[in-house]
């Protein structure tokens, strides 16, 4: 190790040059981690909060949640007893909770009229004494389905505060926000919570397709004209009610929260345990899978030029080495130094880099994805030190074949 000082002391310049790589890619390796796990975290932080095992859907959803309808005769045979109408499943059990979701853009409300361009969000139905909804940060629960609760990002990120109300969609399904959730965002966008059979799912639109094509086109305007006019959740409890009783479509998903609870897979449906359910949000698999490729390339690449600067100042020694094992230094000895030196500029180097990165992340806007894991941050630093030894490695093999009379001659 002292030699191994001794020399990095001694050439500056070009240790400069090589702990110079090794911070730049450390930083960026570090900064795409960050906002590779951000995003992925965007896409799931309200499925993680529900603390799931698995999920039941319909079995032509592709295991999309938005694609999915669960209806009530689907839904009274999983949980063994009768659906509440306004409350879906008020009275089933806690073991296995229905969810509903709506993907809409929302905009504030004032004085009774909406304001602004509005803002994606991700609307989810539960029950009134639902365990889905993550722990509240300020306000307090939703009393009535008027209320909602809301991610904490909807009012960092968009300025919706306590007290206000929005409006969701075309039909304008209006709640006012009077709690704040832990931030929970399905699919990179903002969670409001309400209560279940509030706003009328898209597939409960496609189960009312007869009564549909018999009014024709007249009708359909008709009826969206009334949605739009209507502006209240009640329109959307009658028209789910409009389809017959047994195929009338109540929820999204069933989420099943205790892994040892015996649950009948009704025809027409599947069930997944979370991981696969996450897997198949749109978009998330394939951002993981590029930040993944692009970091492990990146990380692989600073090993072979880390490990083609060492090799390079090794063979550029090979009259020091000659000097060395003329005085009796073994191979061995000369190549922990070279190991060392690699070492000691890949930590130094790893950790600027992690200093540089935390640094600019401190200072990035609340709107980009971006999210600190300690866990991942390790393994990278592991990893960086650990290839650059393997490309050292490889210099120090050079070592041995260095013959101390030709290299002195």
């Amino acid at each position: 190790m002292q030699l191994a000082w001794k020399e990095i002391r001694h050439s500056k310049g070009r240790y400069a040059l090589i702990l110079a790589v090794i911070v730049l890619v450390g930083y960026l390796s570090f900064f795409l981690t960050a906002l590779s796990y951000g995003l992925a975290q965007a896409n799931r932080t309200s499925v993680d909060a529900w603390d799931a095992s698995s999920i039941l859907l319909s079995d032509d959803a592709n295991g999309n949640l938005v694609s999915s309808s669960v209806t009530r005769a689907e839904e009274s045979k999983v949980l063994g007893t009768d659906a509440d109408t306004e409350n879906t499943a008020k009275s089933g059990t806690k073991d296995i909770e229905p969810v509903s979701v709506l993907q809409a853009v929302t905009k504030i409300k004032e004085y009774g009229s909406t304001s602004g361009e509005g803002f994606n969000t991700v609307v989810l139905g539960v029950r009134e004494d639902s365990t889905l909804i993550p722990q509240l940060v300020s306000g307090r629960n939703a009393a009535d389905e008027k209320e909602a609760v809301a991610s904490e990002s909807l009012s960092t990120k968009d300025g919706v505060q306590l007290g206000e109300s929005v409006s969701v969609g075309r039909a304008g399904y209006t709640y006012k926000i009077v709690g704040f959730t832990k931030t929970a965002e399905y699919n990179t966008e903002p969670v409001i919570y309400v209560r279940n059979g509030t706003f009328t799912l898209p597939s409960a639109y496609a189960s009312m397709s007869s009564d549909a094509s018999v009014t024709g086109a007249t009708a359909d305007s008709s009826s969206t004209a009334t949605a739009t006019s209507a502006n209240t959740q009640q329109q959307s409890t009658r028209n789910a009610a409009s389809a017959s009783s047994d195929d009338a479509v109540v929820a999204s998903g069933l989420v099943i929260r205790n892994a040892s609870a015996k649950v009948s897979v009704p025809d027409g449906m599947v069930s997944l345990d979370m991981q696969s359910f996450i897997n198949n949000i749109p978009g998330y698999q394939a951002q993981v899978l590029t930040f993944a490729l692009m970091i492990g390339f990146l990380v692989g690449v600073s090993a072979l030029v880390v490990g083609i600067f060492i090799y390079i100042l090794t063979m550029h020694k090979r009259h020091l080495f000659g000097v060395l094992k003329a005085q009796g230094y073994s191979n061995g000895f000369i190549s922990r130094s070279i190991l060392a030196q690699t070492l000691i500029l890949s930590v130094i180097g790893t950790l600027i880099g992690l200093l540089l990165s935390l640094l600019t992340i401190a200072v990035m806007p609340v709107t980009v994805p971006i999210t600190v894991s300690t866990y991942w941050f390790a393994i990278i630093s592991g990893v960086l030190v650990l290839f650059s030894l393997i490309g050292a490695a490889f210099s120090a093999r050079a070592v041995s074949s260095i013959d101390a009379i030709e290299a002195l001659s």
